[in-house]
C-alpha cells in the first residue's frame, strides 16, 4: 500500500449503480479489453464518497460510475490508466493533511480505495457474469476479493450468506488478518418503489428513484401515461384494466410503494391493498382532508389505525415544495430515509 498525493486536477464522473458499472465491464472483457475496478475499500471521517463506492477504468481512459469525484478520483483515474494490466494495489488518501487544505478539500477523512486491473479471461467473464445474474435473481450474495498485505488481488469469488457470514451483509467491510485482507462486498438487491400511478409527480419522482438507486415499476390504467418514453427508466412498465387489484401480494420489506393515482378512490383502493402486503414503505399523496376521508373509509371497512399509522400521509419531507420537481424532492428524501432505516 502507498499513499497518493493528490493533483489539482478535477475528475468527475456522474452517479451510477454498482449494478451498472459491472455490465459495463462485462462488456469490455468480453470485447478482450481488461477493465480497471476502482472501489472504495474504507473510509473514515468526512470523505466524498463511502465504503462500496465504485468506477471502472477502460482501456481508451473513458470511466464509468464514481468514488466521489475531485482529486481523489482523478488520482485514483490517473493510477488506474498507468497500470499494468492483471495487477493491482490500494491506495490511502488522507484528506485531513495539508495537501488536501491546499486543494480547497475540506473533507477530513481517509479513504482506502482498491485499484484491481481485471484481465479479459476466462475466469473473469464467468465472475461478472454470476454477479449480475445474482442482481437478477434476487439473491443476497457478497463478491469477496482477497489481497496479501501488499495490496495483491489472491482471489475473487462469490460467496453465499451463511457459513463465514452467518448474517446478511448490507454494507461493505475489511476483514484483515496477519497476512491477508478481505474486501467483503455485498451484491445488494437493489429497493423497488411501485408508482401507482404514472402522472407528473411519479414522473419527476421516477426520474430521481432511479438516479438513486432504486429499481422502478411503472403501474397505471393509461397507457398514454404509463409508456416506455415517459419512463425509460423503470424496470418494469404495467397498464391494468383497473386499479383495483393492481399491487402483487408479495411485496416485502425493499418493496416501496408510492400511491399518486388520478383520483381519491383509486388511491383509496390501491392504499387497502397495500396495507394487506409486508411492503417495507407504503406513501399516499394527498391533503389533510383527503388524508382524513381515505383513513374513515378504511376504518369503516374493519382496517384498524394501527395499520394507518404506518402510511406516510402526506407523502414526503415538509420543504415548502410545490412543483412537481421540488415534490419529487421530498418524496425521495423519505425514501431514502426510509430505505437506510429498513
Amino acid at each position: 500500500m502507498r499513499n497518493l498525493s493528490l493533483p489539482r486536477m478535477q475528475f468527475r464522473q456522474g452517479g451510477i449503480k454498482m449494478q451498472n458499472v459491472f455490465a459495463a465491464t462485462l462488456a469490455a472483457l468480453e470485447k478482450g479489453q481488461s477493465v480497471v475496478r476502482v472501489s472504495v475499500m474504507k473510509s473514515n471521517g468526512s470523505t466524498p464518497r463511502s465504503a462500496g463506492a465504485v468506477m471502472a477504468v477502460f482501456e481508451d481512459g473513458s470511466t464509468t460510475g464514481t468514488i466521489g469525484g475531485g482529486s481523489v478520483e482523478n488520482a485514483s483515474h490517473m493510477a488506474a490508466k498507468g497500470m499494468q494490466p492483471g495487477t493491482s494495489t490500494v491506495h490511502e488518501f488522507d484528506l485531513t493533511n495539508a495537501d488536501a487544505a491546499n486543494l480547497g478539500m475540506v473533507c477530513g477523512g481517509n479513504m482506502t480505495v482498491l485499484l484491481d486491473s481485471l484481465l479479459p479471461d476466462t475466469t473473469n467473464i464467468a465472475l461478472i457474469k454470476e454477479m449480475l445474474a445474482h442482481w437478477q435473481s434476487g439473491k443476497h450474495r457478497l463478491l469477496v476479493t482477497s489481497l496479501s498485505t501488499s495490496g495483491t488481488v489472491i482471489n475473487r469469488e462469490i460467496a453465499h450468506t451463511g457459513g463465514n457470514f452467518p448474517k446478511i451483509v448490507r454494507t461493505p467491510l475489511t476483514h484483515e488478518t496477519s497476512d491477508s485482507i478481505h474486501f467483503i462486498e455485498p451484491i445488494h438487491i437493489p429497493e423497488t418503489v411501485h408508482f401507482i400511478g404514472a402522472g407528473h409527480v411519479a414522473h419527476a419522482t421516477a426520474k430521481l428513484a432511479a438516479f438513486t438507486g432504486f429499481r422502478v415499476v411503472v403501474v397505471d390504467d393509461r397507457e398514454e401515461f404509463a409508456n416506455a418514453e415517459r419512463y425509460p427508466e423503470a424496470s418494469e412498465i404495467r397498464v391494468e384494466e383497473s386499479l383495483t387489484n393492481c399491487l402483487p401480494k408479495s411485496l416485502g420489506k425493499s418493496d416501496f410503494v408510492v400511491i399518486m393515482t388520478r383520483g381519491h378512490l383509486h388511491d383509496r383502493d390501491v392504499l387497502a391493498q397495500a396495507l394487506k402486503t409486508n411492503a417495507g414503505y407504503i406513501g399516499m399523496i394527498g391533503s389533510k382532508k383527503k388524508k382524513a376521508a381515505v383513513y374513515k373509509s378504511l376504518l369503516e371497512d374493519g382496517y384498524i389505525q394501527t395499520d394507518l399509522d404506518m402510511v406516510h400521509c402526506p407523502i414526503g419531507l415538509t420543504i415548502g415544495a410545490d412543483t412537481p420537481e421540488e415534490i419529487a424532492i421530498s418524496i425521495m428524501g423519505e425514501l431514502i430515509t426510509a430505505r437506510k432505516q429498513n
